[in-house]
């Protein structure tokens, strides 16, 4: 408490007050806080369109192996293009029967895209292509020919003329699947893929 004097109009008198204190300011400098990035997420469902850069012979894998081919276009969201076309994508065998005697099966589906030497992962559907045999189990039917879309398309029970066209051809027991040099396919994504590398 202090005591002041002052002189009004000549007469000295006093008025006692009581110091104030401010409490020190205990909040802490508010520390900026990054902006959150939105990366672009492809969602559920979005074609993935593939070309085969290198003859592709089911038996020369067994399942766990992979082998590449490229993005034939270019994936894009809101007008920009966020994985272009020329992208190596990792393909990853689920299944590979070859039989001279029954139905071979080639299973696959895509492992992810190749940036920067990484892999980025990528969870799409899987498809399988097949040999067929006839009720004598002579001949075959494969899905075969270059540039031909349905080659990945036909899903189980692939090489049925109806199902790839001029693709399918009546071939000897123990023919292998093959997919040629510049054979096209597509594959859906499963799950939404975020584009968090860019």
């Amino acid at each position: 408490m202090k005591t002041l004097i002052y002189t009004f109009f000549g007469l000295i008198f006093s008025v006692s007050t009581f110091a104030q204190t401010t409490p020190a300011d205990t909040t802490a400098a508010a520390t900026p806080t990054p902006a959150t990035v939105e990366h672009p997420t492809l969602p559920i469902g979005t074609i993935l369109f593939l070309k085969v850069t290198k003859d592709v012979y089911a038996p020369n894998f067994k399942a766990g192996d992979h082998f590449f081919v490229e993005l034939s276009r270019d994936i894009t969201s809101k007008g920009k293009v966020l994985i272009p076309k020329g992208t190596l994508v990792q393909m990853e065998v689920l299944v590979s029967e070859n039989s001279k005697r029954r139905a071979s099966k080639f299973g696959i589906t895509v492992g992810g895209f190749i940036i920067d030497n990484f892999v980025q992962l990528c969870k799409t559907e899987a498809k399988m292509v097949q040999t067929e045999g006839n009720a004598r189990g002579t001949l075959r039917k494969a899905a075969i020919g270059a540039g031909v879309g349905a080659a990945f398309d036909g899903g189980e029970g692939a090489g049925k003329g109806a199902a790839i066209g001029a693709a399918a051809g009546l071939l000897k027991p123990g023919t292998v699947i093959h997919f040629p040099v510049g054979t096209e396919g597509t594959f859906q994504l499963e799950q939404p893929l975020v584009v968090n590398w860019l």
